[in-house]
């Protein structure tokens, strides 16, 4: 499966103004999108996007902007992808897992969906792949430590990896459907080794932790709103010592960091979904193992900046619920479905 669209073109001059709040909604799925008002007359921009079935391949020249998926963003939008961008023309400042990186023309960005960045850009071009975590060896785990990583194009991996993104780039108008979700497996395993092989993400450690790493992963997911989840139980059930479970979660921070943050983004989840419906807010702080609606809102806000009860009356009503059945095709040619394409992607 291939579809070709949506397709959104921007023109500057005196539509500049108007076109800022389009191009914010096409891409809200992915960004909050920030652009200098002196730049807002003249601001430019094109995206073409590929929907393959497991992956979608954008191609996107767009004026000087900033690009900024918050913790709130994350939480919100529930994408869990991994992305790789190469910057055809154009120069950008990327702030990812708690570092600043300036990107080349040339160089691939190794982007966690899951985690916070920004990217600061001059005028660019671009080539960017998003593809499900589950698409990639051992469940994507070593690309959680390669989150932000940027490969220079100057450098022998660097450019091999990025004249593959910009070859597909390329090709994908004229590849066939088989020949297009044979590339994005083949991006997967290249991008999997990149994260390797730059250093962040250690393999040999890796490829000895991921088994029971992402099975412990799975069961916190699992069992996100159960009270009896703790390290100690975690611990019994996979038969490893709290400082083993520390080790394996060092990366995200510790494991009752990642479980934290788990049950704040759930909790998200659920005041969004509900909009001024569903559990109240007392409901959701006790039932995701806090204390007291107090505490709850206090964590809640330093994690995404704004009180559960302002996430619950301003929820968006075009959320997708959970459980919502899957189309069997991607919508063609709207960005309104854009969001529905990204949440289609499989393996």
């Amino acid at each position: 499966m291939t579809v070709r669209g949506p397709t959104l073109c921007l023109g500057g001059s005196t539509s500049g103004p108007r076109t800022i709040p389009a191009w914010r909604e096409a891409v809200a799925p992915f960004w909050d999108v920030e652009i200098r008002k002196e730049d807002t007359q003249d601001f430019r921009g094109r995206s073409d996007v590929y929907h393959l079935g497991n992956a979608i391949v954008g191609l996107t020249a767009a004026s000087g902007l900033r690009n900024e998926r918050s913790r709130g963003l994350v939480a919100r939008m529930g994408v869990d992808h991994v992305a790789a961008q190469i910057r055809i023309e154009g120069r950008a400042l990327l702030r990812a897992a708690g570092c600043e990186t300036p990107m080349e023309p040339g160089d691939v960005a190794l982007l966690d969906l899951a985690q916070p960045l920004s990217l600061d850009s001059t005028d660019y071009r671009a080539v960017t792949v998003i593809i499900p975590r589950r698409l990639f060896p051992e469940g994507g785990a070593r690309l959680d430590e390669a989150h932000g990583v940027v490969l220079r194009g100057a450098e022998p991996f660097g450019r091999l990896v990025g004249d593959h993104l910009r070859a597909f780039g390329e090709t994908i108008p004229r590849l066939a459907p088989a020949e297009a979700r044979a590339a994005a497996q083949a991006t997967a395993l290249l991008l999997s080794a990149a994260g390797a092989a730059s250093g962040a993400g250690r393999p040999a450690r890796c490829s000895q932790r991921a088994p029971v790493f992402l099975a412990i992963r799975s069961h916190i997911d699992a069992e996100i709103g159960s009270a009896d989840l703790s390290v100690d139980r975690i611990c019994h059930r996979f038969g490893v010592s709290r400082s083993g479970l520390y080790r394996l979660f060092a990366p995200l921070g510790g494991v009752a960091e990642y479980i934290r943050r788990r049950r704040l983004a759930r909790a998200y989840r659920e005041l969004a979904e509900g909009g001024g419906q569903g559990a109240r807010v007392s409901e959701i702080a006790y039932r995701f193992g806090y204390g007291s609606p107090a505490s709850f809102a206090t964590a809640f806000r330093m994690e995404f900046g704004m009180s559960p009860a302002e996430v619950k009356a301003g929820a968006r009503a075009d959320v997708a619920p959970a459980g919502r059945p899957v189309q069997p095709e991607p919508p063609a040619g709207g960005w309104d479905a854009f969001y529905d394409w990204v949440l289609m992607l499989d393996a």
